[in-house]
C-alpha cells in the first residue's frame, strides 16, 4: 500500500501571496497546520499514527508527486536554518532557546544559558 498526502500551501488574499507555512492533508483531513518544515512534521504525525515506510507527498494543486519521505528517517530529524543553507539536525539537540537580553536590565543579573534556575516549594499544597 502506497501512502500518500497533499502540500496545501496557505494563501494570504489580503496580500496577494503565499506564506512560508504549509498544510498537509492525509486520508482526507489536514494533520500538519501551518508547518515550516511539512515533510518532517508530517512524518512525525504518520509515526505517532501507526504508518511506516513511505510516504508520497504530491503538489496540492496539480497533484504531481513533489517528494517521497521514508517516515522513519524523517520522524527523527528537523530542518534547521544556518547562515549559509538549511540542514537536517536530530530532533533532540533543536531545542529552542530563551531569548536572551541584548543589554543589560539595568544592574540586576541577568541569566545566561548555561546558568540553572530551580524553584523550591515549602509548605503544603
Amino acid at each position: 500500500m502506497t501512502l500518500t498526502a497533499q502540500l496545501l500551501p496557505i494563501w494570504r488574499p489580503e496580500q496577494g501571496s503565499y506564506t512560508d507555512r504549509c498544510n498537509v492533508c492525509f486520508a482526507g483531513e489536514i494533520i500538519v497546520e501551518r508547518s515550516r518544515d511539512p515533510e518532517t512534521d508530517l512524518a512525525r504525525a504518520l509515526l505517532e499514527r501507526g504508518h511506516t515506510g513511505k510516504v508520497t507527498l504530491l503538489d496540492g494543486e496539480t497533484g504531481k508527486p513533489r517528494t517521497i519521505i521514508d517516515i522513519e528517517k524523517a520522524a527523527k530529524v528537523r530542518t534547521v536554518e544556518t547562515g549559509t543553507y538549511p540542514r537536517f539536525r536530530r530532533v533532540e539537540t533543536c531545542a529552542e532557546s530563551p531569548p536572551a537580553a541584548e543589554t543589560s536590565m539595568g544592574g540586576r543579573q541577568t541569566l545566561k544559558d548555561t546558568d540553572l534556575v530551580v524553584t523550591t516549594t515549602i509548605g503544603e499544597f
